[in-house]
């Protein structure tokens, strides 16, 4: 059994929120993954991938374009099945 990968953001009010890395993929030379609050099997979100010193960091997609290509790429995994 793989062991689940968690992040943890800060909230505008300084909460820790916790989220469970559910998928990652790769799209040309970037990143992105799909996280879901712990807790939480509804709610997902898509976060681009960086790497900063070494360590990743997760920026929220803010391009309509960028977000429409990721979400399509993600679901054409469920149609190739």
């Amino acid at each position: 059994m793989q062991e689940k990968k968690i992040v943890t953001f800060i909230d505008e009010e300084g909460k820790k929120i916790d989220f469970e890395v559910v998928d990652t993929l790769n799209i040309e030379e970037d990143k992105y993954a799909l996280l879901a609050p712990v807790g939480e099997e509804e709610d997902a979100y898509v976060y681009k991938v960086i790497e900063v010193d070494g360590k990743e960091e997760y920026i929220a997609i803010e391009d309509d374009d960028e977000f429409a290509r990721v979400t399509e790429e993600y679901e054409s995994y469920f149609d190739e099945e």
